[in-house]
């Protein structure tokens, strides 16, 4: 009857036709389709946020795709900084993306995105996955809203970026550190560290430092220094090969030897002078502190406090909020300070740099919020937090959650249509007959903002012009054939490359190479020399299309952060601001003819040439079909763009033949014509997003309003209780050891579907945990009122057992005390209205009591004096044992009445009429005084009748006796213990003993029951099933000494073990997935 030690598991017991209890929390599928609606539409939508991703990586992967594309001088074999077998893997998903019938280069850019957002969904969903099943559902979903409603991970998703990479293996690294199921997976987690490092991000590593530290912690405190270093030593192996694999890759593409990780740590770390990285800039120490609360708001300041929080909880307020230790909790939370911390003293910074550490943000944001909630939901009249009532608790928790997620998608929304215009305005390039091959598209100071090769057509070129930047900007790769092997433009060595961001003139084009050009124009800037209006020269250039882009000088700090939309009663000053971002084409092309009057267009607008005149007889060109009759041309500007009519100095005659050849151009060339059917299904961007966020709030609105309105139709049925709080049901006052009736029916029990005294087996019940931490809880969950009693194919043999252990034992095992009579009566009603319930084939109700249908034997509980003492009467009606608690006037509660038949370990005569602290105490049950004692005592005195709970423990026993134990000493003897048990018998000699025990309060005597169900079955049986014998042995090797000690370990463990072990490995030889496990089992199954 005492409780026991057990591990406790938040997941109830479930049975046929009785409704699930789990506690609230969204299943990783759910999870899933979450993370991948977040991550797809920011794919799609989210603009490029840094050139870096452009020139670095996508036009690299462009020329491995396309052979041709941007360079950088990282990618110079001088310098070799970037790898290519980072590159590389991208490059194959896109050449697997060409064989789809997308057709344009733009499909294989967003089915990169859109392949980048899966994995980054993949990683986040068994991450989501180990924090529900090691920490907390709640702390789950807290990071399930952290990574969704945030900006941050808007970007950081779908980035083609070393840093995003390092992001998805970062929580691939925190899973395999934080899920011990199975063993401690030590290596797998360096791997994933050493994968984002080696082929993303170096500097990537530092996370795993305080998972690393834990191990060699853990491995000195538990004295298993080789264990650990072999584990260290697999993920090192490991990562050696991996290294080498990749060095392969880029030496072969360099064709030298080359470390690509050892090079980017050379330069970022000890170049110095004119080179390194602070000559690209340097922020103050409080720009990640900006940034992060930009792109997480109120996640981020949470993300700093679950360090505190956590330290407060444990050692102040001395209650547990997930199910791990103090020290997990430490090293969980520590990576994102350790991050942030030394990232903020570089004096480079750069917002992808904490693309890494998002996961950990997110992790300690959802940790504090369980943690404050924790608080928050209090009943203790001692915490203040227990005066506030629970509509307005649940009230400010729904304000917060809104908040966060209203604020995440204004700025979404914000960045979206302030700063997409540089994904949109190529769009007219891929229409039939505007651009073709050998086409340039130029680039002034709108350079950075450029997103890649992919959005032109093919073979039309991305060219520089000069403008006010005077750094060093991309060249482009070899497209020579030359020498032996693949991709030359990857070893051959590029002029002009520095790493001092020093400027190469060569870098540029003439204005008069460019068919088109990209440029912005902001009402409140100025043109300057290098970096003129040229939207503004209509007689220069075509605007093809614009779009609008966010003035950011003009607009008011709140249009800069959020999104504000343009309705009228806005006022003006907090409105956004735009400027034009444009496409432009040449208006015309005209021949030159030599500069015979020595002008020369130094110093004026590139676009303007003074010896520029127009002969119907020379060149003229359709821009539709982009036809070209070449006439006068020099040969230096053949197949180029060539400059339109000078502003000024035109004469007269010259202007007629302008208009004619513009009537003509007009007449014979359908400028116009596009798909009509293509226009008439084209989608806004805008709208699509904007009505995405709108349903998917209704539908959260809706699901809220449908959940409320049937919460009120079904029987209310509390959750899973805390022993450390206050029931809900609050109880009359009362004096101790008096009990006030109270009115309450239990629910009337539907019949057990399908019920079969031969073919209903037993439940399966395996109540043990992974290690390496064995909780020592209660372990209680919520009890629903149709599963009290649990009857199967075993009755018979447990029926007779105890018939017989009656006759033999007498008031040895079944004794109800005097003053505890009433309460043991009504034990035999409750269970006399139960039975027949729900066991119809089994019990018959009578109008004096109940027969049993099968046995014959016929029970009157109306005669008195009753033929038996009722908690034996009781006894013969279950599989389990009972016994009853009472309160008596000191306030503490006692056991007055039991029939204990099948305990095995321990006898109601030594217990019969202890408090409950001295049943407990007088057994050494581990723990008892530290962590069980206060809770135990609080939930007796607060437990209400229509409060019923379960608990489940397990014990290892070493002889095949259901009833008693005989290993242990004789039932009769005095001195009984584990000490006299035989050591290392065979392993058939090997019994699982489990124990299925439910508590309610009798609503009229007020004794608190206990009904205890033993399951006993061989440990060969057992380990037949899948995942068992692992699990056990990770369970048994957890049991700190007291707890071995209680449980007789040393008298097993090494038959035991080897057994479990050499099962487990026989599974695994198998084929067995420990990843599949939760698929596959729920606790305490």
């Amino acid at each position: 009857m005492a409780p026991r030690t057990s591990q406790r598991g938040p997941v109830p017991s479930q049975r046929e036709g009785a409704p699930s209890n789990k506690p609230p929390a969204l299943q990783p599928l759910v999870a899933f389709y979450m993370f991948l609606a977040a991550n797809v539409i920011a794919a799609v939508y989210s603009p490029i946020q840094d050139c870096d991703e452009v020139f670095n990586y996508w036009e690299p992967t462009h020329y491995l795709n396309h052979g041709y594309g941007l360079q950088t001088w990282e990618y110079s074999p001088e310098y070799a900084i970037r790898s290519w077998a980072y590159t590389g893997i991208h490059a194959a998903i896109i050449q697997i993306g060409r064989l789809l019938p997308f057709g344009t280069k733009t499909s294989e850019f967003y089915f990169l995105r859109v392949v980048l957002a899966l994995v980054c969904t993949l990683c986040q969903t068994r991450l989501y996955s180990t924090i529900s099943r090691t920490l907390n559902p709640r702390v789950a979903v807290f990071f399930l809203m952290a990574m969704t409603f945030s900006p941050g991970m808007y970007h950081a998703a779908p980035a083609y970026l070393p840093s995003s990479f390092a992001m998805y293996t970062t929580m691939l690294g925190f899973s395999a550190f934080m899920d011990w199921r199975g063993g401690i997976r030590t290596a797998q987690g360096i791997f994933w560290f050493a994968f984002g490092s080696l082929l993303g991000w170096p500097f990537a590593g530092a996370l795993i430092l305080p998972f690393l530290a834990e191990e060699v912690l853990l491995a000195v405190v538990t004295g298993e220094l080789y264990d650990g270093f072999r584990r260290l030593l697999d993920g090192t192996v490991r990562s050696l090969i991996l290294l080498a694999l990749q060095t392969a890759v880029d030496s072969f593409f360099y064709k030298k030897l080359v470390c690509v990780p050892l090079n980017i740590v050379l330069y970022n770390v000890f170049s110095g002078g004119s080179k390194g990285p602070n000559i690209y800039g340097t922020e103050p120490w409080h720009f990640y502190v900006r940034n992060l609360a930009l792109n997480f708001n109120a996640w981020f300041f949470l993300a700093l406090g679950a360090l505190p929080l956590l330290l407060f909880q444990h050692l102040i307020r001395q209650k547990t909020i997930s199910k791990q230790t103090l020290l997990r909790g430490v090293v969980f939370t520590t990576p994102f300070y350790l991050w942030l911390g030394i990232f903020t003293l570089q004096p480079h910074k750069e917002e992808r740099f904490m693309y890494p550490a998002y996961p950990a943000l997110a992790l300690n944001a959802a940790i504090s919020v369980h943690v404050l909630l924790a608080n928050f939901g209090s009943t203790d009249p001692r915490d203040l937090a227990s005066r506030i009532p629970a509509q307005l608790k649940l009230l400010s928790i729904s304000i917060f959650i809104l908040a966060t997620f209203d604020i995440g998608a204004l700025r979404t929304i914000g960045v979206f249509t302030a700063y997409s215009a540089p994904l949109a305005v190529f769009t007219p390039l891929r229409r039939p007959g505007v651009a073709h091959a050998g086409d340039n598209v130029c680039l002034g100071k709108e350079w950075y903002r450029f997103p890649s090769t992919y959005f032109l057509p093919n073979q039309v070129r991305a060219k520089f012009i000069k403008s006010e930047f005077s750094g060093l900007l991309p060249g482009e790769f070899s497209e020579a054939k030359v020498g032996f092997g693949l991709f030359p433009g990857a070893w051959l060595v590029p002029s002009g490359m520095n790493d001092e961001n020093k400027e190469d003139p060569g870098k540029y084009v003439d204005i008069t190479h460019c068919k088109f050009l990209v440029d912005s124009h902001f009402p409140a800037v100025a043109p300057s020399v290098h970096e003129p209006n040229y939207a503004a020269d209509k007689d220069v250039w075509e605007q093809l299309t614009c779009s609008k882009f966010l003035d950011a000088s003009e607009t008011s700090i709140l249009g800069r952060l959020l999104w504000v939309p343009e309705w009228p009663f806005i006022p003006y000053r907090y409105r956004r601001r735009w400027g034009q971002y444009c496409l432009l084409r040449l208006s015309a092309i005209v021949s030159l003819q030599p500069d015979k009057e020595g002008l020369t267009t130094t110093g004026l607008n590139p676009t303007s040439a003074l010896s520029a005149t127009l002969s119907p007889e020379g060149s003229m060109s359709c821009i539709a079909n982009d036809t070209v009759y070449h006439g006068t041309i020099t040969p230096p500007h053949r197949h180029a763009i060539l400059l339109t009519m000078a502003r000024f100095s035109i004469h007269a005659r010259a202007a007629e033949k302008i208009d004619k050849a513009e009537q003509w151009v007009r007449h014979n060339c359908n400028t116009a014509k596009l798909n009509v059917a293509m226009e008439r299904h084209k989608l806004d961007p805008r709208t699509l997003l904007y009505g995405t966020l709108a349903l998917l709030t209704l539908t959260w609105v809706a699901s809220r309003i449908i959940r409320r309105i049937s919460s009120r139709k079904l029987t209310a049925r509390p959750g899973t209780p805390d022993i450390e709080k206050r029931s809900p049901f609050k109880a009359p006052s009362r004096e101790p050891g008096v009990w006030i009736p109270q009115d309450f029916k239990r629910p009337t029990a539907p019949p057990f579907p399908s019920w079969s005294l031969t073919e209903t087996k037993p439940l399966p019940y395996r109540p043990f945990r992974y290690g390496p931490k064995y909780n020592v809880t209660m372990g209680l969950r919520t009890m629903h009122w149709d599963e009290w009693i649990e009857l199967d194919n075993e009755y018979m043999k447990y029926h007779d057992l105890k018939a017989q252990r009656i006759a033999e034992r007498g008031s040895k095992c079944s004794r109800t005390a005097p003053e505890a009579y009433d309460g043991a009566v009504e034990l035999v009603e409750e269970l006399m209205d139960y039975l027949p319930q729900r066991y119809p084939s089994l019990y018959m109700k009578t109008a004096v009591g109940m027969d049993n249908i099968v046995t014959g034997e016929s029970f009157n509980i109306i005669e008195r004096p009753l033929k038996e003492d009722p908690m034996q009467m009781a006894a013969r009606f279950t599989q389990d044992d009972l016994a009853i608690m009472f309160e008596r006037p000191d306030g503490q509660y006692y056991l007055l009445a039991g029939s204990i038949l099948l305990a095995g370990f321990w006898r109601l005569e030594d217990k019969f009429g202890m408090p409950l602290s001295e049943i407990h105490t007088s057994g050494d049950v581990p723990q008892f005084k530290e962590k069980l004692e206060k809770g135990m005592m609080n939930f007796f005195k607060r437990v209400q009748p229509e409060k019923a709970v379960l608990r489940n423990n397990y014990f290892i026993q070493v002889d095949d006796e259901l009833a008693w134990s005989n290993s242990i000493g004789s039932e009769d003897a005095e001195g009984i213990g584990w000490f006299t048990a035989e050591k290392n018998k065979a392993i058939r000699h090997h019994y699982f003993r489990s124990e299925r025990q439910s508590l309610r309060r009798l609503p009229r005597s007020g004794g608190v029951v206990f009904t205890i169900r033993t399951y006993f079955l061989p440990i060969t049986e057992i380990c037949k099933e899948p995942y068992v014998p692992g699990r056990l042995a990770s369970a048994v090797r957890s049991w700190g000494d007291d707890v071995s000690k209680y449980k007789g370990k040393d008298r097993y463990q090494e038959v035991l073990l080897e057994y479990l072990d050499a099962s487990h490995q026989e599974q695994l030889d198998e084929g067995l997935d420990p990843a599949k496990e939760d698929e596959a089992r729920v606790y305490p199954f």
